[in-house]
């Protein structure tokens, strides 16, 4: 018995191979693909790594796993019984059909097929085997969208983020880098980034790629609108950019930021002088001020406009924008753009603290203009709280005449008027509520249409309750929401990260509203494609949380309306109440063409989530026999459903049943959705199914993947509030759903397009999957004596030098390693035996025991000339230490000595430790007070406990009390040399080792020892006073 012919079938995820022998059934295959996978298929793709900084072509080489025998479609006869799909070819061959975990594409090469013995009954091991991929599946790109609000102004350096997500994410990577430009038309600036960062703008400490343009360095770039571009390259496929002609055209700069194309610039007004946008204010005094405009209202400065005299001041902010018209400022031409007359561009209208009536009465004479920057209105910054204090109550208003307003740092109370007639309004730091009595109203404050092809509505840190309105009713289109509370639906939003959901007991009312919203009759890609919905709080809901939207079948090219590159990620949804409605139901009695979707990281509570159905609502008998949906590369990842059904061709359909007037609901058609159905590019998720009945089920729910029904799997969250914790119907929601120690969601996932979770924690490989890392535990049971159980050691942390330096400057003190550079023809020199230097912290006492003799280290220095670390299993350089008393007792335990170090020194050669899903470098050990402080200032601790030697000297001065490090976070770059000009191992973060005192003993510039850990930007770890030594959470 043989494999005499493999392919790859035109779907992309189905193995096709012609074996020698006999028809067989289920029970002849045993593929194990959660173990030791039988039938492997590798593949090379094009697609960029890391290099020097940036992201240079490569190839990402992946492995496929072989999971199930395929079925054949329903049998309406006996539909419960499950026939393989195997054909008898005559001959003695037969065919089979098997599924893969993942899908290959038509520009995979290099095919090859390894299989166990034992795979098919009878079958042996062979290797090497060619496949032909007949897949015509084209490889995805990366979903993106920019993060930050367009049409800003900055007087110098301004910050670019960019949310990005990928299908094939390498370790906690969504791709292998981003070029960020920026350009007047004329001049050009580059920046390019090679790891997620965290961008503060908003206070919400978004993970995502970004970038510091400064317009000043080298050629200056010309004041006015800035267009800034970004390339995104992934590990696997084409790199995609927002210049799809690639000419950085000015032409449209005014209006293309407003773009619902993903493949879109960010643009930005550019004043390094303060004088094209930023010397324009008005302070409008509700109580003293006048309706009657003059010229004079308009100063250069706010302390300027605050110094006219209180009845000459504006009353309201239609007389402030007259006044402005009035004051007949040119916006003289610049990069690219026209000049305009009467322009209020950047014009900062600054409202008094107090109550006031909308705009105002004031018309405002046509011709004015805002055609690059919007009229900013803001609260008083001298307020203590203007967000507060500073409230405009919606009414009867004559016309404002201006194109785009920025509201900030105040309140908004909605009556039946609308606030503002223009066509883009952001908001940011508003509160947005219904008027006493008129709570239930539903009029938006927003009422302009948004242009063909653009979005016009933004909020950023802003609250949105107590009102009948959603946002973006009717016509309004939103491009971002972001760091905001939400207390009823949003619609159609391009990019909603960081949000959280106001809860009806919180927000008052009783009627539910699903929180994201469709974007109705879409027309263009863009205003359904590449939506991003990232890391909302979806707490106590009541109701749906997400409500997917097609694009027409003609527009997009495929046999059905299409939903495409869509992404839900590491959001928390959490159901409260009775609502029979699912979470989401994608491809649930809708025609649908599912492709290039990722939902991924996700904690689903109380509810089930309806998932890439074939499931489409047919209106006569002939459709019931016709329709049905198609699913292509998909990624489900790292979730945490409470249910996560699926419906196909074994599906009873009633309403098929209904129209062909028999008991057969059955379409077995339905088979182009298969590979949701056989879990292809699901990986990584728990599906406990504590909700409904255990039907729906997947045929294979992916790798590392586990599935229960009625209580089989437990997700052991911190405390369940919803309706299926013990609060059952009577759930008020608010629950906490970080998994306990030993929860099935712990050590589970292997990869993501986040390094940190909902919390910012920072994730580890292998990391708890859903929305939440689990809780950090001890390493060594609390009260233990020794540092160690059976011998087994508690920290084998792996060390990687970064330069050729001595570990400690001669004279320094008694203690005096040295690291070696990878040139070194053995430890020490050419020749050299091996070195064994016992290492004795200079008048310390035991770390143990008073009046025990001195702490030593036995270190042994393994040659250069052993074969590399990571290559062959055989290490380059390489020491282990044993820490005990030197002529006495164990550290820890009387005749057992602690293992403190287990190093290796990864060579020059060794891969990024995320590469291939496997990690080269491990975390360090850090006193139990540590912390680390990321740039934004945000504490992240995320250690446990474990070992509490006694008081000791330090090991470098006979002052200091305890065994202290000093540890420093210190961004890696591109590669740090072993040796000069030689890149070494790429690690995102260094530790530097200093001693107890706070100071190196190489001087400020040399560290004593490097680790790898996670990347951690900016960051900083506070060493505290105690003097306990513990171990990273790897949970």
């Amino acid at each position: 018995m043989a494999i005499t012919a493999a392919s790859i079938e035109t779907n992309g995820w189905v193995l096709r191979l012609t074996v020698t022998g006999a028809l067989g059934s289920f029970a002849s295959y045993a593929l194990d693909p959660g173990t030791t996978p039988r039938l492997t298929l590798t593949s090379s793709h094009p697609g960029f790594i890391k290099s020097g900084g940036q992201a240079v072509a490569g190839s990402m080489a992946r492995s496929l796993i072989a999971t199930k025998p395929l079925r054949l479609p329903v049998n309406p006869a006996s539909p419960t019984t499950a026939v393989i799909d195997e054909t008898d070819l005559g001959g003695g061959s037969i065919r089979v059909r098997i599924a893969l975990s993942e899908h290959v594409y038509a520009t995979d090469t290099g095919l090859s097929l390894a299989v166990l013995a034992g795979w098919r009954t009878g079958e042996t091991a062979v290797s090497g085997i060619g496949v032909t991929n007949s897949s015509t599946v084209a490889a995805p790109i990366p979903i993106m969208r920019w993060a930050l609000v367009p049409y800003g102004t900055a007087t110098g350096s301004f910050t670019l983020a960019l949310m990005v997500v990928s299908h094939h994410p390498l370790g906690f990577e969504p791709v292998a880098g981003v070029k960020f430009t920026a350009t007047d038309g004329t001049t050009v600036k580059t920046i390019w980034t090679t790891q997620l960062s965290t961008d503060t703008s908003v206070g919400d400490n978004l993970r995502c790629y970004t970038a510091s343009i400064d317009p000043a360095t080298a050629t200056a770039l010309t004041a006015g609108l800035l267009r800034c571009d970004a390339e995104v390259y992934p590990w696997l496929g084409a790199m995609r950019s927002t210049d799809t002609a690639g000419t950085r055209s000015m032409t449209s700069a005014r209006s293309d930021g407003f773009a619902v194309d993903a493949a879109a610039p960010f643009i930005i007004g550019h004043d390094p002088a303060g004088t094209r946008y930023n010397n324009a204010f008005a302070f409008v005094d509700p109580v003293n001020g006048t309706v009657t405009a003059a010229a004079g209202m308009i100063q250069t400065t706010l302390a300027g406009a605050k110094a006219v005299a209180a009845a000459s001041r504006p009353k309201d902010i239609n007389t402030a924008i007259q006044a402005g018209y009035l004051a007949n400022r040119t916006l003289a031409a610049a990069n690219g753009q026209a000049a305009q007359t009467r322009s209020v561009d950047g014009l900062q209208i600054v409202l008094a603290a107090g109550t006031h009536a909308g705009s105002g009465s004031t018309a405002v004479t046509t011709g004015i203009a805002t055609p690059e920057i919007p009229v900013r209105i803001q609260g008083d910054p001298a307020d203590s709280n203007p967000r507060a204090n500073v409230i405009i109550q919606t009414g009867t208003t004559a016309p404002s005449r201006i194109s785009r307003v920025a509201w900030a740092n105040l309140s908004v109370e909605q009556g039946t008027n609308t606030l503002c007639a223009a066509g883009y309004n952001f908001a940011d730091n508003v509160t947005f509520r219904g008027k006493t009595g008129l709570e239930t109203n539903t009029v938006s404050p927003f009422s302009a249409a948004a242009a063909a092809g653009q979005w016009c509505t933004a909020l950023t840190r802003s609250k949105w309750w107590r009102t009948g309105a959603q946002i973006a009713a009717g016509n309004q289109r939103v491009g971002i929401v972001r760091a905001c509370e939400i207390g009823r639906t949003i619609n159609g939003a391009l990019f909603a990260a960081k949000n959280r959901l106001i809860a009806l007991a919180e927000d008052g009312f009783s009627t539910a509203f699903p929180l994201f919203g469709a974007w109705g009759a879409p027309t263009i890609a863009g205003q359904v494609e590449d939506i991003i919905i990232a890391f909302n709080d979806a707490r106590a809901l009541p109701s749906r949380v997400w409500t997917t939207t097609t694009l027409p079948a003609a527009t997009a090219g495929t046999p059905n309306p299409s939903l495409r590159r869509q992404v839900f990620i590491g959001n928390v949804v959490e159901r409260i109440g009775n609502d029979p409605a699912p979470f989401y139901g994608i491809g649930e009695d809708a025609s649908v063409t599912m492709s290039y979707n990722i939902i991924e990281g996700n904690t689903f509570v109380g509810d089930r989530s309806n998932t890439f159905y074939s499931d489409p609502l047919p209106t006569s008998v002939a459709e019931t026999n016709t329709q049905a949906n198609q699913a292509f590369v998909n990624r489900v990842a790292n979730n945490a459903f409470d249910w996560l059904p699926t419906k196909h061709d074994d599906f009873a359909d009633p309403t098929t049943a209904a129209l062909r007037g028999t008991s057969n609901g059955y379409r077995p058609q339905m088979i182009e959705a298969w590979s949701m159905l056989y879990g292809v590019g699901h990986e990584a998720n728990v599906d406990t199914r504590r909700t409904g009945t255990n039907l729906f089920q997947l045929e294979y729910s992916g790798l590392r993947t586990v599935t229960g029904y009625a209580g089989a799997v437990a997700p052991t969250y911190v405390d369940d509030r919803s309706i299926l914790g013990p609060m059952g119907a009577g759930a008020t929601g608010g629950g906490n759903y970080r998994p306990q120690a030993g929860s099935p969601l712990a050590g589970r996932g292997v990869r993501s397009n986040g390094d940190v979770d909902g919390d910012g924690t920072i994730r580890r490989v292998p990391f708890s999957v859903g929305a939440y890392q689990a809780l950090a535990v001890d390493l060594v049971p609390a009260g233990a004596r020794s540092a160690q159980r059976a011998g087994a050691s508690v920290v084998e942390p792996r060390l990687v030098p970064v330069s050729a330096r001595s570990a400690q400057r001669a004279g320094a003190s008694v203690v005096e390693p040295r690291l070696v550079p990878v040139s070194a023809r053995s430890a020490q020199r050419a020749g050299a035996s091996i070195v064994e230097p016992r290492l004795v912290p200079g008048s310390a006492r035991s770390a143990t025991r008073a009046g025990v003799p001195l702490l030593g280290w036995m270190v042994t220095i393994v040659p250069v000339a052993a074969r590399q670390a990571m290559r062959a299993g055989t290490p380059l350089l390489g020491w282990a230490g044993g820490l005990s008393p030197l002529p006495g007792r164990s550290a820890m335990r009387a005749a057992a000595p602690a293992l403190v170090w287990a190093g290796g020194l990864a060579p020059v050669a060794t891969r990024h430790r995320h590469a291939a899903m496997a990690t080269a470098l491990e975390p360090m050990v850090f006193p139990a007070s540590s912390r680390v402080v990321a740039g934004g200032g945000s504490a992240r601790v995320d250690w446990g406990a474990v070992l509490g030697p006694a008081p000791a000297r330090s090991l470098q001065r006979a002052d200091v009390v305890y065994l202290g490090l000093a540890i420093r976070l210190v961004p890696a770059a591109a590669g740090q040399p072993m040796r000069s000009g030689v890149p070494a191992v790429a690690i995102d973060t260094v530790l530097s080792l200093l001693p107890a005192n706070g100071r190196s003993a190489l001087g400020a510039a040399a560290p004593l020892l490097f680790a790898g850990t996670d990347s951690i930007p900016n960051a900083v770890l506070i060493i505290g006073s105690d003097p306990r030594i513990v171990f990273p959470n790897r949970n």
